[in-house]
Parts: C-alpha cells; sequence; structure tokens
C-alpha cells in the first residue's frame, strides 16, 4: 500500500490481490470475485506468498486452511473486515 495512514477499502485490498494474483502467473480473466482459489491454477506455495502479501501489508492472517471454498471477493471482504479491528 501506497501509505499506511491509506483507508483499506474492499477496492484497495481487491486491487492488490489482482496484482499479486498477476505475478503469481494467472490469467488476469479468470480473477473475478466469484472465483475460488483452487480455480486459478496456482500451487501451494503460491498460496503461501499471496497469504504472507496480506500479512505484511494488511497486517490480517487468514490460515491457508480456511481458503479451500472462499471466493476472492469473501477473501476481499474478510481482509477489510479483519483490517479494521
Amino acid at each position: 500500500m501506497s501509505s499506511p495512514s491509506a483507508p483499506i477499502t474492499e477496492s484497495v485490498v481487491a486491487d492488490r490481490l489482482r496484482v499479486e494474483l498477476i505475478d503469481l502467473g494467472v490469467n488476469e480473466e479468470a480473477i473475478t470475485p466469484d472465483a475460488k482459489f483452487d480455480q486459478l491454477d496456482i500451487d501451494s506455495l503460491d498460496v503461501a506468498d499471496l497469504m504472507a502479501m496480506v500479512v505484511k501489508e494488511f497486517k490480517v492472517e487468514i490460515p491457508r486452511s480456511e481458503l479451500a471454498d472462499v471466493t476472492i471477493g469473501q477473501l476481499v471482504t474478510r481482509i477489510v473486515a479483519g483490517a479494521s479491528h
């Protein structure tokens, strides 16, 4: 994020996740709010990298085991809710 005081909104989180997923090799068209992580063709190391970014940038920790049936949209909502505490 550009500034620690910048508000953490769903738009900010969704954009950052999109950039990270593209960097991990996910096809941009596949990155939709309804897409589940098991549909994105990323391996467990990629998921670990993604979650490390979430912890570092948003200070929200989500166990990888909880991502199995989570959509990108649900993850965005969860990160925003966790970051507001």
